[in-house]
């Protein structure tokens, strides 16, 4: 056997050759460029279950998709707040991130944008659905795109499904009082009068009250037939007993904050034939339930939030495997089903779905008809 000492390796290739050869013996095949990705989730405070959730999907997607080996996550703690979100985004460039994503929650995304305007640094936005997001991107020049369905895809969405329904019934629209409720009930109020169906009584409440027994007799000399409530999913459900017990025996709507019913344990007393605007649940993919068993092995559950990092991470895989590196006009795969954006930043697959509460969970109603 021939040894090769250094001054025969010298003697057989080109100086910069044999540098070369030595090189690749002493360290081995070169390593793979590492991505750092940003997490910005709330995981401290109230929303901190749901932070925690889609770290743990992003990290189960790290760990069984393919061309997620060289990916690494910075996670940062925004709290659904703009200041820890500038103490976040901070950490997140200092590790060098070279795009941004989680944020569940408004605030902390319009502190990203200001903060990383400028920087090279796309943002991909997960949760968050303000209109304002998309509508000042272009003015300011924010690299954003968001996944998630804005709040006024939610409005127009409840009004192509009830708009024909409703055409011959006196309806209300009910509100909570808050800036989400009213702007949902005032998005929706317009396009239904634009389209010629105006309102009988337009009323609100209180939200987080023991009863609502002033409202539902306030409906009850209206003498309207159905009732859009644009609220949050404890308040439509109190409502909803409310007037199971004292009438009258109303057709109600409402948006997906009533999405969580078919797991809360007390739940029997909604309404039957309760109508509600929402994505489709994620037992409606094939795809999901073809992960729930890697995900049961991880000792996890297929919450919502969990199915939503995994869907992300998706996304991310596939934009930094493109030549391009870019999200316009892109179509993107997902176990929650094509994310497709145009070169406004918006996912342009059509999310909701009307669906019907049976008493044990939701039922799709097809309005296509």
């Amino acid at each position: 056997m021939i040894g090769l000492t250094k001054n025969k390796i010298l003697q057989w290739f080109p100086p910069v050759a044999a540098l070369l050869f030595v090189a690749s013996i002493l360290t081995g095949p070169a390593l793979a460029q590492v991505y750092t990705i940003g997490l910005s989730l709330p995981l401290s405070g109230n929303a901190a279950p749901l932070g925690k959730q889609y770290v743990a999907g992003a990290r189960l997607a790290l760990k069984l998709l393919p061309g997620a080996e060289n990916i690494k996550l910075i996670i940062s703690d925004d709290g659904c707040d703009e200041g820890l979100a500038e103490l976040a985004i901070d950490d997140i460039m200092d590790a060098g991130a070279v795009l941004v994503t989680g944020f569940l929650c408004n605030k902390p995304v319009f502190t990203a944008l200001e903060m990383l305007k400028g920087q090279a640094i796309p943002i991909l936005v997960s949760g968050a659905r303000s209109n304002r997001i998309l509508k000042d991107r272009q003015r300011h020049d924010w690299d954003v795109w968001q996944m998630a369905p804005s709040d006024a895809d939610a409005s127009h969405a409840a009004f192509k499904a009830l708009v024909k329904r409703w055409k011959t019934i006196p309806y209300a629209i009910v509100d909570d009082g808050t800036v989400y409720g009213r702007t949902q009930a005032d998005d929706f109020r317009a396009l239904m009068e634009e389209a010629g169906n105006k309102p009988q009584c337009v009323d609100n409440f209180r939200p987080a009250q023991s009863s609502q027994v002033g409202l539902i007799r306030r409906l009850k000399r209206s003498g309207v037939e159905a009732v859009y409530l644009a609220a949050n999913g404890d308040d439509v459900a109190l409502i909803g007993r409310n007037m199971i017990k004292f009438g009258p025996g109303l057709e109600i709507a409402t948006g997906d904050s009533v999405s969580l019913l078919p797991f809360i344990e007390d739940n029997k007393g909604i309404p039957v034939g309760l109508l509600t605007i929402m994505p489709a649940p994620p037992e409606e993919f094939a795809a999901v339930q073809k992960l729930i068993k890697a995900i049961e092995a991880e000792k996890l559950e297929p919450e919502p939030y969990l199915l939503m990092g995994y869907s992300t991470m998706q996304v991310v895989i596939k934009y930094l495997g493109e030549a391009d590196r870019t999200f316009s006009n892109k179509n993107f795969p997902t176990i929650l089903g094509n994310v497709n954006f145009n070169s406004a930043g918006k996912n342009t697959t059509k999310q909701y779905k009307l669906y019907r509460w049976n008493g044990e969970t939701f039922t799709w109603l097809d309005i296509s008809q």
